[in-house]
C-alpha cells in the first residue's frame, strides 16, 4: 500500500496543501492570505494563519497531522564547502565553523542544515549547506503547532523545486503572486538559487520583464562561477506557478539562447482536476519521501532543513516493548541492581584497606623525602617561570610576523582590485580575513564581466563571484565577492 503524505507550503500570498498516496494526488487546496499576514516567508499573523490551517484540515478531511513543510527561499543562503577528511564525531562542529566563515553572517541568526556529497578526492569531504533565517523557521513551526500539525521534515522552496523534474540540467522558474524562484540545475545539483520578492500581482504578463531579468542574472552568476562548465544551451526552461499555463508568454522568457521552453511536468500521477504546476513546491516536498533512491532520484540535495530542536523526540523504549517483554526486562534490571549493590559493598571494603596501607607507607617515608620534595618544587617553579617568559616572547614575535604577512597580503589584494580596466570604477572595498566584498560601477555589462575575469585570472583569489549587476541609467552598478 502506497504511503500517505501531507505537505504544506506557506508564502506571502497563500497556503498550499497537497495530500498524496505515494505519487498520486488525493487532496489539494490553495487558501489565499491577505497582505501582511506573511511577509518574506515570516508568519506575522500566526493565530489567524493557524486558524485557517485548522479549518482547511477539517474541510478537506486530511487524516494525518504529520506534515512535510516548505519555507520560502527569501533570506536563505546556500554554499558548497570542501573540508579535509574528518571522523564522523568531529564533522558537525567542523561544518558549523566553516559555515560561519563561508556565509559571512552570525550563525545565531540562521539554522544551518547540511549534507555530505560524493567527493572525487579521498582526503577531502564535500558538504552542501543551506541556511534559513531563524525568524522564518520559528514563526512557521509555531504556527503549524498551533494548528495541531506536527512537522517532521522541512525543505526550502527552490530546493524542493529542483526535485520536481527528472531533467539533470534545467532552468526552473516558479512565479507566484509575491515572489519568483529561479533554480539553475546542472548534473542534478541546484548550482544557483535565486528567490526574489515581487509586488503582489495576479497578472504574470505585467512581470515577464522582471522574471526574464532574474533568469539572466541567475545564468550569468552560474556561468561566471563555473566558466569551465557553463549551463548547457540544450538545458530546458521549465515554468510553473503563474507561468505554467501561460504559453502565450513563454517566448518572451526564452532569452538569447534558443532553449526549449515548456511547463514543468513533475513525476506524479495524472489526476483529473489537479494542475501540477500550481503545486510544484508541495510536490517537491512529497518527493522527499516517495521518490526513488531515498529522495535523491531527481536532485542530489535532499537535506532535512527542520532544526533538531523541532524534530520529533524518539519513542520511549517502554512504548516499543510488549508487556511480557517489559516484565522480563524489569526483572533482569532488578537482579542487576542487587548484584551492583553487593559489588559496591565489596569494593568499599577494598578501598578502606588500600587507604590504611597507603597512609602507613606515606608516614614512614615522609621524613626522608620532605627535603627532596622541597627542592623539586623550587625547580619546577623556576622552570615554569622560564617557560612563561619564553612563551610570551614567542607570541610577540609571531604577532609581529603575522602582522607583516597580513599587511603585505592586503596591500597586494587592494593593488589588484584597483587595477581596473577602462570603464570600471570601484567605489567600496570591504576586506575581511577570507572574503573581500567590493562594489563599483561599470560603463557596460561587458566592462564589468572583463573586470571579473581579470580578478579571477590574477591568481590571488580562489573564487570570484559576481553577486549582482544592475542598470541605474548612468551605467551598471555591481557587487562582487572575492574568496581568498
Amino acid at each position: 500500500m502506497a504511503k500517505s503524505i501531507a505537505s504544506i507550503y506557506i508564502d506571502d500570498s497563500a497556503i498550499r496543501v497537497l495530500s498524496t498516496s505515494g505519487k498520486r494526488p488525493q487532496r489539494w487546496v490553495t487558501v489565499p492570505l491577505e497582505p501582511g499576514m506573511v511577509r518574506d516567508g515570516v508568519v506575522i499573523a500566526q493565530e489567524e494563519v493557524a486558524a485557517r490551517i485548522r479549518k482547511t484540515w477539517g474541510a478537506e478531511g486530511i487524516d494525518t497531522r504529520k506534515v512535510i513543510v516548505g519555507i520560502s527561499g527569501i533570506n536563505c543562503l546556500y554554499r558548497t564547502l570542501t573540508l579535509p577528511s574528518l571522523p564522523r564525531n568531529l564533522m558537525e562542529e567542523a561544518v558549523r565553523r566553516e559555515a560561519g566563515r563561508a556565509l559571512g553572517i552570525p550563525l545565531d541568526q540562521v539554522y544551518v542544515s547540511w549534507q555530505e556529497l560524493p567527493s572525487a578526492q579521498a582526503d577531502a569531504t564535500v558538504i552542501y549547506i543551506a541556511a534559513a533565517a531563524r525568524t522564518t523557521v520559528d514563526s512557521l513551526v509555531r504556527t503549524l503547532r498551533a494548528a495541531g500539525l506536527n512537522p517532521y521534515m522541512m525543505d526550502i522552496s527552490p530546493l524542493a523545486l529542483a526535485r520536481t523534474t527528472s531533467e539533470p540540467n534545467a532552468l526552473i522558474v516558479d512565479l507566484q503572486e509575491t515572489c519568483v524562484d529561479v533554480v539553475v540545475k546542472v548534473g542534478n545539483m541546484p548550482g544557483v538559487v535565486r528567490s526574489v520578492s515581487l509586488p503582489k500581482s495576479d497578472k504574470p504578463e505585467e512581470r515577464v520583464t522582471a522574471v526574464r531579468q532574474e533568469i539572466e542574472r541567475a545564468v550569468t552568476f552560474y556561468n561566471s562561477a563555473y566558466m569551465n562548465a557553463p549551463l548547457p544551451d540544450e538545458a530546458p526552461l521549465l515554468l510553473s506557478g503563474q507561468l505554467g499555463q501561460r504559453d502565450d508568454l513563454w517566448e518572451q522568457l526564452r532569452g538569447r539562447r534558443d532553449r526549449r521552453v515548456e511547463a514543468l511536468v513533475p513525476p506524479v500521477d495524472n489526476v483529473e482536476g489537479f494542475v501540477p504546476t500550481d503545486y510544484a513546491t508541495c510536490i517537491g516536498l512529497v518527493l522527499k519521501e516517495v521518490s526513488g533512491k531515498g529522495g535523491f532520484a531527481y536532485s542530489a540535495i535532499n537535506v532535512n532543513a527542520l532544526p533538531s530542536a523541532y524534530k520529533p523526540a524518539p519513542t520511549p523504549l517502554s512504548q516499543l516493548l510488549y508487556p511480557p517483554f517489559l516484565l522480563v526486562a524489569l526483572a533482569a534490571l532488578a537482579f542487576g541492581g542487587y548484584m551492583l549493590m553487593v559489588t559496591r559493598e565489596h569494593t568499599e571494603a577494598l578501598r578502606e584497606e588500600y587507604s590504611v596501607t597507603s597512609e602507613l607507607a606515606a608516614t614512614m617515608s615522609a621524613e626522608k623525602s620532605a627535603e627532596v620534595d622541597a627542592l623539586k618544587a623550587r625547580i619546577d617553579e623556576l622552570n615554569s617561570q622560564v617557560s612563561t617568559q619564553e612563551s610570551r616572547a614567542e607570541s610577540l614575535e609571531k604577532l609581529a610576523r603575522d602582522f607583516e604577512v597580513d599587511k603585505a597580503e592586503i596591500n597586494g589584494d587592494i593593488g589588484e582590485i584597483h587595477s581596473m580596466p577602462a570603464g570600471v570604477n570601484v567605489t567600496n572595498v570591504n576586506h575581511g580575513t577570507s572574503v573581500v566584498n567590493i562594489s563599483g560601477v561599470g560603463s557596460t555589462e561587458q566592462a564589468v564581466f572583463t573586470y571579473g575575469r581579470q580578478l579571477r585570472s590574477s591568481g590571488r583569489f580562489e573564487l570570484v563571484v559576481l553577486s549582482s549587476i544592475r542598470s541605474d541609467g548612468a551605467g551598471y552598478g555591481f557587487d562582487m565577492v572575492l574568496y581568498k
